[in-house]
Protein backbone atom coordinates (compact mmCIF):
# COMPACT_ATOMS: atom_id res chain seq x y z
CA UNK A 1 0.00 0.00 0.00
CA UNK A 2 2.73 2.38 0.84
CA UNK A 3 4.74 1.52 -2.37
CA UNK A 4 1.35 2.37 -4.29
CA UNK A 5 0.87 5.89 -2.24
CA UNK A 6 4.22 6.55 -3.32
CA UNK A 7 3.92 5.69 -6.88
CA UNK A 8 1.02 7.68 -7.32
CA UNK A 9 2.38 10.38 -5.65
CA UNK A 10 5.36 10.48 -8.44
CA UNK A 11 2.34 10.39 -11.38
CA UNK A 12 1.01 13.36 -9.66
CA UNK A 13 3.97 14.95 -9.19
CA UNK A 14 5.06 14.56 -12.20
CA UNK A 15 1.48 15.30 -14.15
CA UNK A 16 1.46 18.89 -12.36
CA UNK A 17 5.12 19.56 -13.21
CA UNK A 18 4.09 18.47 -16.87
CA UNK A 19 0.62 20.48 -16.98
CA UNK A 20 2.51 23.73 -15.63
CA UNK A 21 5.39 23.91 -18.07
CA UNK A 22 2.23 22.93 -21.14
CA UNK A 23 0.26 26.21 -19.39
CA UNK A 24 2.81 28.46 -19.09
CA UNK A 25 4.18 28.02 -22.74
CA UNK A 26 7.41 26.09 -22.46
CA UNK A 27 6.26 22.89 -24.34
CA UNK A 28 4.04 23.91 -27.09
CA UNK A 29 1.10 21.44 -27.99
CA UNK A 30 1.42 21.51 -31.86
CA UNK A 31 4.73 20.02 -31.20
CA UNK A 32 2.84 17.04 -28.92
CA UNK A 33 0.05 16.68 -31.67
CA UNK A 34 1.97 17.26 -34.40
CA UNK A 35 -0.76 19.70 -35.64
CA UNK A 36 -2.46 22.94 -35.49
CA UNK A 37 -6.33 22.56 -35.59
CA UNK A 38 -7.62 24.43 -32.32
CA UNK A 39 -10.12 21.62 -32.16
CA UNK A 40 -7.26 19.06 -30.85
CA UNK A 41 -5.75 21.41 -28.76
CA UNK A 42 -8.80 21.80 -27.06
CA UNK A 43 -9.19 17.96 -26.74
CA UNK A 44 -5.46 17.51 -25.42
CA UNK A 45 -6.45 20.33 -22.76
CA UNK A 46 -10.18 18.48 -21.89
CA UNK A 47 -7.93 15.49 -21.49
CA UNK A 48 -5.54 17.13 -19.45
CA UNK A 49 -8.06 17.69 -16.99
CA UNK A 50 -9.91 14.42 -17.35
CA UNK A 51 -6.63 12.49 -16.78
CA UNK A 52 -5.78 15.21 -13.77
CA UNK A 53 -9.79 14.47 -12.15
CA UNK A 54 -9.03 10.53 -12.22
CA UNK A 55 -5.60 10.87 -10.77
CA UNK A 56 -6.74 13.58 -7.66
CA UNK A 57 -9.25 11.15 -7.13
CA UNK A 58 -7.32 7.85 -6.94
CA UNK A 59 -4.61 9.47 -4.76
CA UNK A 60 -7.53 10.41 -2.32
CA UNK A 61 -8.84 7.22 -2.63
CA UNK A 62 -5.21 5.88 -1.87
CA UNK A 63 -4.56 7.78 0.83
CA UNK A 64 -7.70 7.21 3.00
CA UNK A 65 -7.38 3.64 2.52
CA UNK A 66 -3.75 4.01 3.30
CA UNK A 67 -4.41 6.15 6.65
CA UNK A 68 -7.36 3.98 7.57
CA UNK A 69 -4.77 1.00 7.11
CA UNK A 70 -2.30 3.03 9.25
CA UNK A 71 -5.45 3.41 12.08
CA UNK A 72 -6.22 -0.46 11.92
CA UNK A 73 -2.80 -1.67 12.36
CA UNK A 74 -2.30 0.60 15.49
CA UNK A 75 -5.45 -0.40 16.96
CA UNK A 76 -3.64 -4.27 16.59
CA UNK A 77 -0.88 -3.12 18.03
CA UNK A 78 -2.60 -1.79 21.28
CA UNK A 79 -5.09 -5.26 21.50
CA UNK A 80 -1.88 -7.26 21.44
CA UNK A 81 -0.31 -4.97 24.24
CA UNK A 82 -3.61 -5.16 26.06
CA UNK A 83 -3.37 -8.91 26.24
CA UNK A 84 0.03 -8.71 27.19
CA UNK A 85 -0.47 -6.53 30.13
CA UNK A 86 -3.34 -8.68 31.13
CA UNK A 87 -1.19 -11.86 31.23
CA UNK A 88 1.72 -10.32 33.18
CA UNK A 89 -0.94 -9.15 35.46
CA UNK A 90 -2.37 -12.46 35.86
CA UNK A 91 1.22 -14.46 36.24
CA UNK A 92 2.26 -11.79 38.76
CA UNK A 93 -0.99 -12.08 40.95
CA UNK A 94 -0.22 -16.06 40.47
CA UNK A 95 3.11 -15.71 41.55
CA UNK A 96 1.94 -13.30 44.61
CA UNK A 97 -0.84 -16.35 45.24
CA UNK A 98 1.67 -18.92 45.19
CA UNK A 99 4.43 -17.38 47.59
CA UNK A 100 2.10 -16.08 49.70
CA UNK A 101 0.39 -19.84 50.12
CA UNK A 102 4.43 -21.47 50.83
CA UNK A 103 4.79 -18.48 53.62
CA UNK A 104 1.89 -19.08 54.95
CA UNK A 105 2.30 -22.76 55.28
CA UNK A 106 5.75 -22.37 56.70
CA UNK A 107 4.81 -20.44 59.31
CA UNK A 108 1.94 -22.60 60.25
CA UNK A 109 4.77 -25.40 60.30
CA UNK A 110 6.57 -23.19 62.48
CA UNK A 111 4.12 -22.42 65.07
CA UNK A 112 3.65 -26.32 65.61
CA UNK A 113 6.95 -26.94 65.72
Amino acid sequence: MKALKALLDVLVFGYIIFTVLLLAGAIDETAILNTNAEDEVLTLYKGLVAIGGVMMLARVVVSSVYVADLKHEQYRAELKINNLKASLYESRQAFRSNSYKETYAEERQAEVA
